[in-house]
């Protein structure tokens, strides 16, 4: 009899958590079942223990009266970790090699950095974008995209200013020429804070769009990148959808053009022989020409 009783908990559990997901979904169009399930459970913990909720069943009606713990909730749910160049080699990797070669080849670059949380890869890239144009060694046209699901962190890349953390990998001279130091200070912290200047805050274009629902559904619409930086946010998503997720990205990637993902993600089987790996143990992948060529 144990083990039925713990099989018909375990089986309300699923059932309260269904729920609970399918209101996120219906409210916000984000379908965290898609997520990876130990992730999302042990993350919505987090969230019912803050709102002093002992389980699922009793978190729904709280989250459907509290409107400000959806955006805490989907905030928890959602990665924000970043910093500008994170993993260095990456984007030293995009100055000196990848993004010449781009420009080679097409003549433009059309980049796009999804789950850009608080807007700190895709003006990384803008910076090293203005610096290759600026030292005169390249002209050409360029558009930089970066898109998030949330709105807030949306609205914080719009504005541009981080706490002096987030720049520990950048570069002395991108200090220098693309930002701007608060004063007096006006982080949350109280310690210092920089502003990205506005000429580079004007080469990005952010957006608050579902990615999942867009990549899956809507790819007729989004047009083709020759750069998509995808770091780190399919890792959370269960291996079924991540394949599914692989193949509308090698869908809207030129040939000859980008695909840069996380330090520990890399292209799953299916859709690996459409690309290769240039850099050994750099994760970043360039789609080859089809045989149709």
């Amino acid at each position: 009899m144990g083990k039925e009783k713990e099989e018909r908990t375990l089986a309300r559990t699923d059932y309260h958590l269904t729920k609970l997901l399918d209101y996120i979904h219906t409210e916000r169009g984000i379908d965290f079942s898609l997520h990876r399930h130990a992730a999302v459970v042990r993350k919505l913990d987090i969230r019912l223990k803050s709102a002093g909720c002992k389980d699922y069943q009793e978190y729904l009606p709280f989250l459907q009266t509290h409107p400000e713990e959806m955006q805490d909730l989907v905030r928890n749910l959602t990665i924000k970790a970043s910093n500008f160049f994170r993993n260095p080699l990456v984007f030293e990797l995009l100055h000196t090699t990848v993004i010449p070669e781009l420009v080679a080849e097409f003549g433009f670059l059309k980049a796009w950095s999804i789950g850009c949380s608080y807007g700190e890869e895709p003006y990384s890239l803008a910076m090293i974008v203005q610096e290759l144009i600026t030292e005169g060694s390249y002209s050409f046209a360029y558009n930089i995209q970066g898109t998030d699901v949330d709105p807030d962190a949306i609205e914080k890349a719009k504005k541009g200013e981080y706490p002096e953390a987030e720049l520990i990998e950048a570069k002395q001279r991108y200090i220098e020429t693309c930002f701007a130091r608060q004063a007096p200070p006006t982080s949350v912290s109280g310690g210092v804070s920089y502003r990205v200047k506005s000429e580079i805050r004007s080469m990005v274009r952010f957006s608050c769009t579902n990615v999942m629902d867009q990549l899956l559904h809507k790819r007729a619409y989004l047009g083709s990148y020759n750069l998509v930086l995808c770091r780190n946010f399919l890792v959370y998503t269960n291996k079924e959808m991540q394949e599914e997720l692989f193949r509308a990205l090698q869908d809207i990637v030129y040939e000859k053009g980008f695909l840069v993902l996380g330090e520990t993600e890399t292209l799953p089987e299916s859709v690996r022989p459409g690309f290769e790996q240039p850099y050994p143990g750099v994760r970043v992948f360039k789609k080859l020409r089809s045989a149709a060529h």
